[in-house]
């Protein structure tokens, strides 16, 4: 009995082996290296206070200029898929929506930070990765030659509403930088990671003495 036993354990085994051999293969992901593509040039621009430094704010011409600049490897978009005001909204991902994008998607403008600067922007954010290994939403400053001199954020979020994004950067008031906001992917077909921005704004506080 104990040796028709183990000969039944090593069909079941046998069977197992064949299962998981036929089974299809989860395809390889590997992370994939992006580029920020900041304008070569870029003038000082000297801080506002109460104005807002931010030029074309919420991204009513309709396309990405008016200060708006392509930063990434693959074309950014403005639409005008349920934007928080206006008409228009500025769209990171495929075109299509349904894969990430090969590398980076996303806008830039070069701002000069104000004194007391505090940066707001309204995001709408979907991905259905569980973590930030191959794709992710985020905003960073740049130097002139697309480095990432500040991460302000990193996420997955998947949250199909506005919400208000806020940044303290009055550490850096004076400092001249490229403002970025895009996705992040490695191309996969299976998932999805989109970002949506509207109304950014980046001003500060009126130094003591003047108006």
């Amino acid at each position: 009995m104990a040796r028709l036993d183990r000969r039944w354990a090593a069909v079941l085994f046998a069977i197992a082996m064949l299962a998981i051999a036929a089974a299809p293969a989860k395809p390889h992901r590997h992370t994939v290296v992006g580029h920020y593509k900041v304008p070569k040039h870029s003038a000082h621009r000297p801080p506002n206070y109460s104005a807002n430094v931010i030029t074309n704010p919420g991204f009513e011409s309709g396309n990405v200029n008016g200060g708006w600049h392509q930063c990434g490897d693959v074309r950014a978009y403005v639409t005008h898929v349920h934007p928080f005001s206006g008409v228009y909204d500025e769209y990171s991902g495929t075109a299509n929506g349904r894969s990430e994008p090969m590398r980076n998607s996303g806008v830039c403008q070069v701002v000069t930070i104000p004194l007391g600067g505090v940066l707001t922007a309204k995001l709408y954010q979907l991905s259905n990765e569980t973590d930030t290994t191959f794709a992710y939403q985020e905003a960073d400053l740049l130097d002139n030659h697309g480095n990432v001199v500040v991460n302000l954020y990193t996420s997955v979020n998947d949250n199909p509403t506005w919400v208000n994004g806020t940044w303290n950067l009055g550490a850096f008031a004076g400092r001249t930088y490229w403002l970025y906001f895009g996705v992040h992917g490695d191309g996969y077909s299976k998932l999805s990671t989109q970002q949506f921005v509207d109304d950014v704004r980046l001003t500060g506080s009126v130094p003591p003495g003047q108006k």
